[in-house]
């Protein structure tokens, strides 16, 4: 019997995924086969509890599957890392007794995938600051008007985590929340063109005024 990594992801499926990669970078086209192959066989749940359809794996185990990925097609072991970074924090924070991010791991179980809307250019405070405006709405909802770089999964994602600044009353806050696909405002450009990383499709996206509901809103944070 081989170890956690090898019975996950198998020979021969990282031979067709190995097999594969030289073509989606030629082309610059998403890694669709790699990706429908990897969710079938429940990749994606790598952190979700084994009664979702997960495997519930630790740290070390998730990050040999990925060293293995991504020594057969390393853009596609870059895309999906995207949805698993979310997966294995939502997990993180509920071994530490904060369940306030189960829902990621509810609906990663259930198929939705989550990608990042966090880097932007000309910010390079990263996660500290934020140049995107995120205005506070009546309710609770928040409207984000920015842009953000190195979308990877941008084919696919279904669930954008983006965030952005409050400066309305008071001291600014960080305003981090869900982007549901298919929002009114989301701009997608097909601008990614990066070479040997092309089947990560990580497109600029634009926020014109995309406002996230207040229950999909899930941290407000000081700046720094």
């Amino acid at each position: 019997m081989g170890s956690p990594a090898e019975e996950i992801l198998p020979d021969d499926l990282l031979n067709r995924f190995r097999t594969r990669a030289p073509d989606y970078d030629a082309r610059n086209v998403f890694c669709h086969e790699d990706f429908d192959d990897l969710a079938s066989r429940g990749y994606l749940r790598l952190f979700c509890a084994e009664d979702d359809g997960g495997a519930a794996l630790g740290m070390a185990e998730a990050v040999a599957c990925q060293r293995r990925l991504a020594a057969a097609a390393p853009a596609t072991a870059l895309a999906v890392n995207m949805h698993l970074v979310w997966t294995a924090v939502a997990r993180l924070h509920e071994k530490l007794g904060d369940p306030s991010l189960g829902f990621i791991l509810k609906e990663a179980a259930e198929g939705e995938v989550f990608a990042f809307g966090l880097s932007e250019p000309g910010n390079d405070a990263v996660l500290f600051d934020s140049i995107t405006i995120a205005e506070r709405e009546v309710g609770g909802a928040y409207k984000f008007t920015g842009t953000k770089i190195f979308t990877s999964l941008s084919p696919v994602w279904t669930r954008l985590g983006v965030f952005g600044k409050s400066e309305g009353g008071g001291e600014p806050q960080l305003v981090h929340g869900f982007i549901t696909r298919g929002s009114t405002g989301v701009e997608i450009l097909a601008d990614w063109n990066t070479v040997g990383m092309r089947a990560t499709q990580s497109h600029t996206t634009r926020l014109n005024g995309v406002v996230i509901p207040s229950e999909r809103i899930f941290r407000h944070l000081p700046v720094g």
